[in-house]
């Protein structure tokens, strides 16, 4: 999907469905802002050269800065996230986040620090509430959700709830 799709994407499904709303949403919808950095941060990564190299630096000082998040440019992201809080949200490297998902404030997908560097697999229409943190290559499965609080290193299975530190699947 090209890169104005997907932000007309993101704008429908952040509510926005008129001009006066959508104009509403790109300014003022923090959500949206959030995910409007990381999909032109994700299209001018693929891009490189020295002028785009700059604006990725100041993209991604803004995330920092602005919304408290780090989200890696080589993430990927499918369509429809959704950010509730996007507050102190941290996406590793090579995490794949797959449609429809929501993450709730201060949730973390990283790799565990091995030399291997695997990172989370997180498949469609998953909810993942605050301060979750999802470490490894895991994988969130379909429909799955994972409670505040939780610390996730191991699978978890189609239409499961994960739950505690460590987690465990109910």
């Amino acid at each position: 999907m090209g890169l104005l799709k997907q932000i007309n994407s993101d704008l429908h499904h952040c509510g926005s469905r008129s001009i006066h709303r959508k104009a509403l949403t790109f300014l003022f919808n923090v959500s949206f802002r959030l995910t409007l950095n990381y999909r032109l941060g994700y299209y001018l990564a693929k891009r490189r050269n020295f002028i785009v190299n700059i604006i990725l630096l100041y993209l991604k000082k803004r995330q920092l800065v602005k919304y408290g998040c780090d989200i890696s440019y080589q993430a990927i992201i499918g369509k429809n996230i959704s950010f509730p809080h996007p507050i102190g949200i941290v996406i590793g490297v090579g995490t794949v986040i797959g449609d429809n998902v929501k993450i709730w404030q201060h949730v973390t997908f990283g790799s565990k620090g091995e030399a291997t560097m695997s990172y989370p697999n997180v498949k469609s229409n998953v909810k993942i509430f605050s301060s979750a943190q999802i470490i490894g290559g895991v994988t969130i499965g379909e429909n799955a959700k994972v409670g505040a609080f939780s610390l996730v290193l191991k699978d978890v299975p189609d239409n499961a709830t994960a739950i505690g530190i460590p987690a465990k699947t109910k």
